[in-house]
């Protein structure tokens, strides 16, 4: 009986050793939140975000894929990333990050060709973020008309027509991820033409 009150005892002690303190906030939520050395890019809230060209020039998925990346990203913008990309591709698939970006995965049909894009969430997005409103309607458009993403990759084959700021990301591991690691991020427009309720 000594030896089980022992036990619980310590057990007990040691329970409170790791606790939190209290009043802390104990974060459960999966995976990295907003943040991290190019999140402001991201978010168009960096210094350079003024030299975004906001004027949409035409392009394609496979012209994009043609680009080369910079040697060494940086917080810096390079000549993709001030600029407003637009063209029609399919939303083939999306799935919502753990710190509550949108991700799509465009699918360019004449070239059978792949990249990423983003709507980041709007408790990410701070008040200096350039086109804040535009990016937060946007993605409450989406929502509305394609429904609530899950954590996992969900299909999706709405045709739209889209505008993003180009992003160079140097990890190329998630799925539909262009090799040359270019992106649209944040996205500021998405017109479905087809799909998500629209015929």
């Amino acid at each position: 009986m000594r030896f089980v009150l022992a036990a619980a005892a310590a057990l007990a002690a040691l329970t409170a050793a790791f606790a939190a303190p209290a009043g802390a906030h104990v974060d459960a939520s999966p995976g990295p939140q907003c943040g991290g050395s190019l999140w402001k890019l991201m978010t168009l809230s960096d210094t350079g975000k003024s030299a975004v060209h906001w004027s949409p020039a035409a392009t394609s998925i496979s012209d994009i894929a043609k680009l080369t990346a910079p040697a060494k990203i940086t917080t810096a913008r390079s000549s993709f990333e001030k600029q407003v990309w637009g063209f029609t591709t399919v939303l083939q698939s999306w799935r919502l990050a753990s710190n509550g970006e949108l991700v799509f995965q465009l699918f360019d049909v004449p070239s059978s060709t792949y990249m990423n894009a983003y709507l980041p969430s709007p408790s990410c997005l701070p008040k200096t973020t350039r086109g804040r409103a535009q990016i937060v309607a946007t993605r409450n458009t989406v929502l509305s008309k394609c429904g609530a993403p899950q954590p996992t990759w969900q299909p999706l084959g709405a045709t739209v027509n889209l505008t993003g700021v180009g992003f160079w990301n140097p990890v190329k591991t998630t799925a539909g991820a262009a090799k040359n690691g270019a992106e649209l991020r944040p996205l500021l427009s998405v017109n479905i033409t087809q799909g998500c309720g629209v015929f």
